[in-house]
C-alpha cells in the first residue's frame, strides 16, 4: 500500500472521514453505551447468581467480585460468567449505541479498510503463539503451586467468553476511545498514550502490574496504528489473558493485583517479540495492508441522501 493510502485509511483519525462526524457525538456514544453497558452487565450477573443455587454460594460471588484481581473467580460456571460476561457486554452495548447515534458505521470501529479482517486476526493469533515463550517458560520454571481449580462448567465459560472479553476491551479502548481522542486532536501517538493512560488506571495492580498493563496498552494502541485495525491487538490480547486465566486455574500460579518485576519483564519480552513479529511480517508479506471494503463511500452517500431529504422536506 502506497503511503497516500496509507493515510487515507489511517484509524485512529478515521471517524472523520465520515460526513455526520462531529466532535460531541463520541460523547453520546460513550452516554448511550454506558446505559445499555449497565443494563447487560446487571442481567449477566443476576444470571451469575441464579447459576450459584444458593444464597451462601451467592454471597461468595459477590465477595469475590468485591475483592478485584485478589477474588479473581474464573474457574467456576458463575464466576467464569460474572466476570467474562459482564465485561464481554462492553461489545453489543458499543454497537447499539453506535447504531442509535449514528456517527458513523459499526465497521469503523473495527478497522480502517473495511471491518473486522477474520483472516487478519487468524494470522495475528499464530503470530502472537511464539511471543509469549518467555512467560510459558516463567510458568514451567516456577511449576505448578496448587490443585486445578476449574469444574467442568467453569473452563467451557470461561473458553468460550473469555476471548470476547479481550475484544470488547479492544473495541472499548482502541476502537471507541483511541478513535474518539484521534479525532479530536488528530495526532495518533497522543490518542495511543491517552488511551494507555485509561487502560493502565481501570486494571488495579500494583507498581509492577500497572508498568506491565501500560506497556500491554501501548502495543495494542501502537499494532491498531499499525495494522489500521484491533484484529493485531486482540490477538495479543487473546493469548495473554487466556494464558492467564488457564495457567491460574490449573494450578500455575494466582491472578491477583501484587504482581512481581519479573513478570512484568517476561511480558515485555513477549510483547517486544509480537510487536517485531508483525511489522517483519507485514513488510514481507503486506498482511495488513489490503482493503475489505469501501465503507466511507456508501455511509456518506446515505448521509448526504438525509441531508438533502431534509432540504427538501
Amino acid at each position: 500500500m502506497k503511503k497516500t493510502e496509507i493515510q487515507e485509511h489511517g484509524y485512529v483519525t478515521y471517524p472523520r472521514r465520515f460526513l455526520s462526524y462531529r466532535w460531541f457525538k463520541p460523547l453520546l456514544v460513550g452516554l448511550v453505551f454506558f446505559g445499555f453497558y449497565m443494563v447487560f452487565a446487571n442481567v449477566v450477573t443476576i444470571l451469575a447468581v441464579i447459576l450459584t443455587g444458593n444464597r451462601e454460594a451467592a454471597k461468595q460471588l459477590f465477595e469475590s467480585l468485591a475483592r478485584g484481581y485478589d477474588g479473581f473467580d474464573v474457574y467456576s460456571a458463575p464466576g467464569a460468567l460474572a466476570t467474562a460476561g459482564s465485561v464481554a457486554v462492553m461489545m453489543p452495548a458499543l454497537f447499539l449505541a453506535a447504531k442509535i447515534i449514528r456517527d458513523r458505521p459499526i465497521s469503523s470501529y473495527s478497522s480502517s479498510m473495511g471491518g473486522f479482517r477474520m483472516g487478519v486476526f487468524l494470522k495475528s493469533l499464530l503470530i502472537s503463539l511464539p511471543a509469549v515463550i518467555p512467560m510459558v517458560i516463567t510458568l514451567i520454571i516456577d511449576g505448578r503451586t496448587g490443585a486445578n481449580r476449574f469444574t467442568a462448567a467453569g473452563f467451557i465459560i470461561i473458553t468460550l467468553l473469555g476471548p470476547f472479553q479481550c475484544i470488547a476491551e479492544e473495541y472499548i479502548f482502541r476502537g471507541f476511545l483511541m478513535q474518539t481522542f484521534g479525532g479530536w486532536f488528530k495526532i495518533w501517538p497522543l490518542a495511543v498514550v491517552l488511551q494507555v493512560a485509561v487502560f493502565a488506571a481501570l486494571h488495579p495492580y500494583n507498581l509492577a502490574g500497572i508498568v506491565a498493563v501500560a506497556a500491554l496498552g501501548l502495543a495494542f494502541g501502537f499494532l491498531t496504528h499499525y495494522t489500521r485495525g484491533i484484529e493485531a491487538s486482540s490477538a495479543l490480547h487473546i493469548v495473554n489473558n487466556m494464558l492467564a486465566f488457564y495457567a491460574s486455574g490449573l494450578g500455575f500460579g494466582l491472578i491477583q493485583s501484587e504482581s512481581t518485576w519479573r513478570d512484568t519483564i517476561m511480558s515485555c519480552a513477549a510483547i517486544v517479540i509480537y510487536v517485531a513479529l508483525v511489522v517483519l511480517l507485514n513488510r514481507k508479506f503486506h498482511w495488513f495492508d489490503k482493503v475489505k471494503k469501501d465503507d466511507v463511500t456508501p455511509f456518506n452517500a446515505r448521509v448526504a441522501a438525509r441531508l438533502e431529504a431534509r432540504k427538501k422536506g
